[in-house]
């Protein structure tokens, strides 16, 4: 379905206060933080970007990187910054508001961008502690049930949650990023487009042919778009 933006102003008021603690500014030129402020979003995604390609693990630059194109209308590249985000620092409160700003387009697109409670790491070392717990009870000598199955069925749900998550997350997963992006029956620009996914869908990629990406959906969608107007997760 179709999504309305909120209200600019409200907008910009929300992102601008959600900016997560940043890098420190460098010397020799404004800071993205200050760019953002400014108004200059093309900069200010520049540089958001730069940190984001320097340090891909810190949730704090892709959050600020979605906001910024966000507040540019870049809305399908806000979503794949905001879901980068999400992987790294899935309970962030500011992380899950922003999201909100951009619902998903449709049934396909919330299965393949959702994101769990917790990563497949933190799923790990749930487990892992769990699995600890457990052989300390037993290396004492215990013999009573709960305190035997209850960190048994924590370190077996953990890990099954953390298989999951680490499954959902190795599909190669691409937002589209184009204000529309039509996906043609054969990879050129003259072939006939069966469906055209809008800013923010996500599909499954496959194969890639010079400039485009097969790609393909559980709906039944499937055919090829430019690489330039799709970004991977």
């Amino acid at each position: 379905g179709t999504h309305r933006r909120p209200h600019v102003t409200v907008a910009t008021i929300l992102i601008g206060l959600g900016l997560l603690a940043a890098v420190p500014a460098r010397a020799q030129g404004p800071s993205p933080e200050a760019l953002f402020e400014a108004g200059a979003l093309r900069a200010a995604a520049d540089s958001f970007s730069a940190r984001a390609a320097r340090n891909p693990n810190e949730a704090a630059h892709w959050y600020n990187l979605g906001a910024t194109l966000y507040r540019a209308g870049a809305d399908g590249k806000a979503t794949a910054a905001w879901i980068r985000a999400a992987r790294l620092a899935p309970r962030d409160p500011a992380i899950r508001r922003a999201q909100r700003l951009l619902p998903p387009q449709d049934l396909i697109t919330e299965q393949l961008l959702t994101v769990g409670w917790a990563t497949p790491a933190e799923w790990g070392i749930v487990a892992a502690v769990a699995w600890l717990v457990l052989w300390l009870a037993v290396a004492l000598g215990s013999r009573r049930r709960l305190v035997l199955a209850l960190p048994a069925a924590i370190a077996v749900t953990s890990g099954i949650l953390g298989g999951l998550e680490w499954a959902r997350r190795d599909r190669p997963i691409v937002v589209v990023t184009a204000e529309a992006a039509p996906v043609r029956a054969a990879p050129y620009g003259g072939a006939s487009a069966a469906a055209t996914i809008p800013a923010g869908g996500a599909l499954l990629a496959g194969r890639s042919y010079g400039l485009w990406r097969e790609v393909h959906r559980q709906d039944g969608i499937h055919g090829w778009v430019l690489e330039e107007e799709i970004a991977g997760l």
